[in-house]
């Protein structure tokens, strides 16, 4: 899938501790969540995905435990493989603390610019047919979001401020390598145009993946202080 060139960190751990553990978290819930559903028709996944604030079905715990569910096999296998391929790159030169908290106010990020563009897009919609704040408070957008992505993608835009010329090879790519800043700016336009044009049967949250990475931007020119760049 891929292989780093340029990447030397202090610690060559393809597997640290936070990464390792955020995993199997991760796979835990997902496997909770079938479980759940086959023994008992829980669906975990509308209890603990993220709602909107408006929404009865809305609690605060939900901007923490969201980050752990995923709707498919394939989302959480992408999720975890991104997670892998960029977090310990980070981890290690980063060390567990450091790299644990960027991921966390990443994921969180990215749940506050998906509320904020899923608030004024709904408003705008519904400006059609009254006051639009007004009708939002009644009929709040119902689909929760799950999934790791948007600190995933936060995880992409730190490799790519620290690594910019890393190279990686992407099956998308046909096996041609791409340096990850390339590969964090085709995703960071991909998911700014995918969420304006966003079709009524897209329920992916684009916008928490721009969050993620407007987050980890931040994040990284804080983190930068004492060093600009890693290769």
């Amino acid at each position: 899938m891929s292989y780093f060139k340029q990447y030397r960190p202090t610690s060559s751990n393809r597997m640290p501790f936070v990464v390792l553990n955020l995993i199997i978290l991760n796979v835990i819930f997902y496997v909770a969540k079938i479980l759940a559903h086959n023994a008992q028709n829980l669906d975990l996944g509308g209890l603990l995905g993220l709602y909107h604030p408006f929404s009865p079905d809305f609690h605060w715990f939900q901007f923490a435990t969201s980050m752990f569910m995923h709707a498919s096999p394939s989302h959480i296998i992408f999720n975890m493989l991104g997670l892998w391929m960029f977090g310990h790159m980070l981890e290690n030169v980063w060390g567990a603390r450091r790299f644990l908290i960027f991921y966390l106010i990443c994921s969180l990020g990215a749940s506050l610019i998906y509320l904020g563009w899923e608030t004024w897009s709904t408003v705008q919609f519904l400006n059609q047919y009254g006051d639009g704040w007004a009708l939002l408070q009644e009929y709040p957008p119902q689909t929760p979001m799950v999934g790791a992505s948007g600190a995933v993608y936060g995880l992409l835009m730190g490799a790519a401020l620290l690594f910019p010329n890393t190279e990686m090879h992407m099956m998308f790519m046909m096996g041609y390598p791409i340096k990850l800043k390339w590969l964090a700016i085709i995703y960071g336009v991909v998911e700014l145009y995918t969420g304006y044009q966003a079709s009524a049967g897209d329920n992916v949250a684009h916008f928490a993946h721009i969050g993620g990475m407007i987050f980890g931007f931040i994040l990284v020119q804080i983190y930068k202080r004492s060093r600009n760049n890693f290769y």
